[in-house]
């Protein structure tokens, strides 16, 4: 049986800014019935909608005030992306190095990979160093002595570049032996239409 009592209300507080009028207005409540049951029972709702007066939110961009640039992000250029030159492919490879590995060994793993990649057909090799990040699991590897660590975090590096499909193979199987790599992963990247 239905209560005949109000349904009960929902509050929402907004700080009013100065210059406007906040209003709030309450939807009509709606029953929701459940099918099934021997006697019909309700459910009553309400919904909370706030209006908001926009000038306060809104900035004068017209006016020749552009807004400030967000501190820690580089303007993004539009640079023109390659094009990909005939009997190649656009391939990305996500490797995650120990995390104590010093600058220069970053720096001279990340030489011998660009080399290993021009060597076997690549082109347009870039390199991005997004830094230490910690893993979402911890991973146990043992390298060539038979040392077993286990590793929280790690130096992600993405390579992205042009090269033959057969290159492929060489590259994962030197990066499956290296012991600086905790792990890697290659990815085709395919050409996506917008609409």
């Amino acid at each position: 049986m239905a209560s005949s009592a109000s349904p009960p209300s929902c509050a929402l507080t907004v700080s009013k800014p100065p210059s406007s009028l906040t209003s709030l207005s309450a939807f009509t409540s709606f029953k929701i019935r459940t099918p099934g049951r021997a006697r019909s029972t309700t459910t009553a709702a309400s919904a909370v909608k706030a209006e908001f007066d926009l000038a306060y939110f809104e900035r004068d961009l017209e006016g020749g005030d552009a807004p400030p640039a967000t501190p820690g992000f580089p303007e993004a250029e539009e640079k023109e992306e390659p094009q990909c030159p005939p009997g190649l492919r656009k391939y990305e490879t996500m490797v995650v190095l120990r995390p104590d590995m010093s600058e220069d060994e970053r720096l001279a793993f990340t030489q011998k990979y660009e080399e290993l990649l021009v060597a076997g057909g690549g082109m347009y090799v870039e390199v991005f160093n997004r830094g230490v990040i910690p893993l979402a699991y911890s991973i146990k590897k043992k390298n060539k002595a038979g040392e077993t660590n286990t590793y929280m975090d790690g130096i992600y590096l993405l390579f992205t570049y042009f090269t033959k499909p057969e290159s492929l193979k060489i590259l994962s199987d030197t990066l499956l032996a290296d012991d600086e790599v905790i792990r890697s992963s290659s990815f085709k990247i395919r050409k996506r239409k917008l609409f």
